[in-house]
């Protein structure tokens, strides 16, 4: 991944989304935005005002996910949302059992380049009106994914239990110490993006996918660390005391710190940090095509780029924005690596062959 510059225009409002279909009412849409599928027209041959229901299967937080769904039902007020929440691999589970007859329109997040590998075939093609003006490393090149936000993994650490357990962590490494084991948290990669995201940081950091010096640190790893169901798991048992240190994702810990989180601090590991593109897609067959295409397009807006600064992501954008987040570190200032995406990716089905084998092993 390229080097993030800021990102896109201030953001005016964030509005929450409390229910599975929220009724805000005030703002009309903006029907100068290109409207996907084309939609029916009124007398006197204006475009109607899109409406009916929006399906969705979701992986991103609570805060996020209401920022940027309150912000685009603002825009659209006369469309219905109703949303499942669950992991990266219960959404597409679902969406895999339920091909042929889609319950869910669309899956906002949790999506990066390897699941179109893996699970391409049960999701529409479409480009976004906005794709064009993406960084190359974030275009939609197999008309799958709608890329709009990148992760960088971290260590969350507990601030009181580190001094405690006598380890000062710095990086990977550090979490070799005895001193730690049973201290350490992570989640699933197989069934986490994130937790994803941050095997491939490892196994960067350690010499690639088949290096028989990362998966030795992962064996050693797996000595001390517990294994928690669900990547929110991770840094909210974290910061309750629970664990000394969570292998986690950058937006959920940057957010935490900007709503006045205390006694926990973000580490980036000196070995080096990578970042993977994050997106979403339309389900195959989705039964509210032009609605799902509407919030496609929306993700790569202006306006929701912002939405994605605000809640403590990177913006796929790599244009200069004039909001900032004082949480985001600049990336010069930290070890950062390019990954091989392609190469891990391909290689999924094999690298969770091997993470289960040690997960096995030492009983996780």
């Amino acid at each position: 991944m390229k080097k993030f510059l800021a990102v896109l225009l201030a953001l005016a409002m964030v509005l929450s989304l409390a229910a599975c279909g929220g009724d805000n009412d005030k703002q009309q849409p903006d029907n100068s935005q290109q409207q996907p599928g084309g939609n029916e027209q009124t007398p006197d041959n204006t475009p109607s005002e899109p409406s009916g229901p929006l399906n969705v299967y979701t992986t991103v937080s609570e805060l996020q996910y209401n920022a940027i769904m309150g912000a685009f039902q603002e825009k659209y007020p006369k469309i219905e949302i109703n949303y499942t929440q669950a992991g990266a691999g219960d959404c597409k589970s679902r969406i895999q059992a339920e091909a042929g007859n889609p319950q869910g329109d669309i899956m906002f997040g949790g999506l990066v380049y390897a699941d179109t590998l893996s699970y391409g075939d049960y999701f529409e093609t479409y480009v976004c009106a906005n794709d064009n003006l993406m960084p190359d490393d974030f275009k939609n090149n197999n008309s799958v994914l709608t890329y709009h936000d990148s992760q960088i993994p971290c260590l969350w650490v507990n601030d009181e239990l580190e001094a405690e357990a006598g380890v000062k962590i710095t990086g990977y490494k550090d979490l070799l110490d005895p001193k730690l084991k049973g201290l350490i948290v992570g989640a699933d990669p197989t069934a986490s993006s994130s937790a994803w995201n941050q095997l491939q940081c490892i196994l960067t950091d350690f010499g690639g996918w088949d290096s028989d010096e990362a998966w030795d640190y992962i064996d050693k790893l797996m000595e001390n660390m517990v294994m928690t169901s669900s990547s929110s798991g991770v840094y909210k048992t974290v910061y309750d005391g629970e664990y000394a240190c969570g292998l986690t994702y950058e937006p959920a810990c940057v957010k935490m710190l900007d709503q006045g989180a205390e006694g926990v601090h973000i580490v980036y590991p000196v070995e080096g940090v990578t970042s993977i593109g994050f997106g979403s897609a339309i389900i195959k067959g989705a039964k509210n095509m032009d609605n799902a295409k509407l919030f496609m397009d929306f993700l790569q807006s202006d306006e929701c780029q912002a939405i994605y600064l605000e809640c403590g992501a990177r913006p796929a954008t790599a244009s200069k924005l004039d909001v900032t987040n004082d949480w985001i570190v600049d990336l010069d200032t930290i070890n950062y690596l390019v990954a091989d995406t392609q190469a891990l990716a391909e290689n999924q089905p094999a690298i969770f062959e091997r993470w289960n084998q040690l997960s096995a092993k030492h009983g996780n």
